[in-house]
């Protein structure tokens, strides 16, 4: 741990007992506002080949290819969509056509801040205006946001979905919140309240937007990938999700971590052969 993490820490400690209602408001906000990082020159190279456009709620998405067969790509938070292009290639050889989204607050996308359920509506906004979807891949919270939006639509719009790819995905969206008040120094007390906060923000209660629960109610296949080195989403929420999907596979990665697991190219293979 860096000092300037222990000194944030300390002060989030101690100003949790002294104003600890401003505390929590500012945890709220770092929670919920998403940072931008520059864009990388192999995410550079995919934009280029692909068409970028705006829906009418304002979510950038770009696509790749042209087909009846499609595939939606959803990314994490704090990424976008170019950094879920390295699967493009293997699916375009597959015959796919790939849509990829930035979520609100996210790459081109508007907005300043996003949470899991803005997420699944985006999700549910671009199935509704460009699918239907052969199959969705997804990393990390966007993960959540499919599982979310996947589960609220109704059947007959996800009917022709046949696959579900989940990678790093959190099974509980509370221990996320709880994982998050524990790094940044809140106390016990404290995260129960910025809990409760983010609650009323979202204006859902965590359990509906729990990965674990909500994929129970999915009928078409499914492959979790998760790297057993993961320090951001523990392996176990990966048993979790395996555990409630009846028709699902794991598959587990050693030494990727949280991030770089979706530029490997063994599980842009692996991703691609279980779409054949």
């Amino acid at each position: 741990m860096n000092l300037a993490l222990k000194i944030f820490r300390t002060k989030n400690r101690v100003m949790g007992l002294i104003r600890p209602k401003s505390t929590i408001n500012q945890a709220k906000e770092l929670f919920l506002t998403p940072r931008k990082f520059p864009i990388k020159d192999w995410e550079q190279e995919q934009e280029l080949k692909g068409t970028r456009f705006k829906l009418n709620n304002g979510l950038s998405v770009i696509s790749w290819g042209q087909s009846e067969r499609k595939v939606l790509l959803v990314h994490g938070w704090e990424s976008r969509a170019t950094q879920m292009s390295g699967f493009v290639d293997h699916l375009l050889s597959q015959g796919f056509q790939i849509y990829a989204l930035d979520g609100p607050a996210h790459g081109q996308s508007e907005g300043k801040q996003a949470n899991p359920y803005v997420f699944a509506e985006a999700v549910s906004n671009v199935y509704e205006s460009l699918g239907p979807f052969e199959a969705v891949i997804a990393h990390s919270m966007g993960g959540s946001a499919v599982s979310v939006a996947l589960s609220q639509m109704d059947s007959s719009v996800v009917s022709g979905l046949n696959k579900v790819v989940l990678i790093s995905s959190p099974s509980s969206i509370r221990n996320v919140l709880e994982r998050f008040s524990g790094f940044i120094g809140l106390s016990a007390s404290n995260t129960t309240k910025f809990v409760r906060l983010i609650e009323e923000v979202v204006g859902q209660p965590t359990e509906a937007l729990d990965t674990a629960s909500n994929v129970s109610k999915l009928l078409c296949e499914g492959l979790v990938i998760h790297d057993k080195s993961d320090l951001e989403v523990p392996y176990e929420d990966a048993l979790a999700i395996v555990d409630s999907w009846k028709s699902t596979r794991l598959v587990s990665t050693e030494g990727f971590g949280h991030r770089a697991i979706i530029r490997q190219p063994s599980v842009w293979k692996e991703v691609a052969d279980f779409l054949v």
